[in-house]
């Protein structure tokens, strides 16, 4: 192939990749215009607009599930989850909810192949690995949960819920003090969350439990 026609390919490869199969760009939605500090009810009327106008941006319905999710609305925000993938397959944080949210209906095993796939998708997502671990301590594996929530702190040592998490199976197999270690560690990056007021307040009754 002449260095000519290689270029010419390269050149049309790169606008597939920018423009995508359909041959065009996905209009993205002004989501900066939705802020966090208004109220949930405006945040769905305002993300159900932009749906309207934008409807091939997967993200307007990531928002529109979490913040349906914020409004205890677990039905729309299942559909708007399943849409923003369908949208966009690669979207993990969409994938991630969507298997919490499945968890909390008691289909956990769905939530698993979702959470494993996410996992398939970005060997990094460390949201992903805490999460499953959680499934897995839901159904009382807690081997597979520690081994889960291990992984999430290798890639995200600062990940509180990890740590509060790893602190509570840690408890459930007998092993205060590894427990306690990883609570006393969240307190360490943070004492102002509400991860760290529920750390304190297993860490006062592991600490009471080990001393009878």
């Amino acid at each position: 192939m002449s260095r000519t026609l290689w270029l010419v390919v390269a050149a049309l490869l790169a606008l597939t990749l920018v423009l995508g199969c359909g041959g065009r760009a996905v209009k993205r939605a002004p989501l900066d215009s939705v802020t966090r500090d208004l109220d949930a009810e405006t945040r769905v009327e305002m993300l159900e607009q932009l749906a309207v106008s934008f409807p091939e941006d997967a993200n307007v319905y990531y928002e529109l599930g979490n913040t349906y999710y914020e409004q205890t609305q677990p039905d729309d925000a299942r559909r708007s989850y399943e849409k923003a993938l369908t949208l966009d397959p690669q979207l993990n944080p969409a994938r991630v909810n969507l298997a919490m949210l499945l968890a909390e209906s008691d289909e956990s095993d769905s939530a698993k192949i979702l959470l494993k796939k996410a996992i398939e998708i970005n060997p990094n997502d460390a949201k992903a690995y805490t999460n499953l671990g959680v499934v897995y301590y839901t159904e009382m594996n807690i081997d597979a949960a520690v081994k889960q929530f291990t992984r999430a702190l290798e890639i995200e040592p600062g990940n509180l819920e990890a740590h509060y998490n790893l602190g509570l199976a840690f408890a459930e197999s007998g092993l205060l003090v590894e427990a306690i270690t990883e609570w006393r560690r969240i307190l360490e990056l943070d004492e102002t969350s509400e991860t760290a007021e529920r750390a304190r307040l297993s860490l006062d009754r592991a600490e009471r439990d080990l001393k009878k």
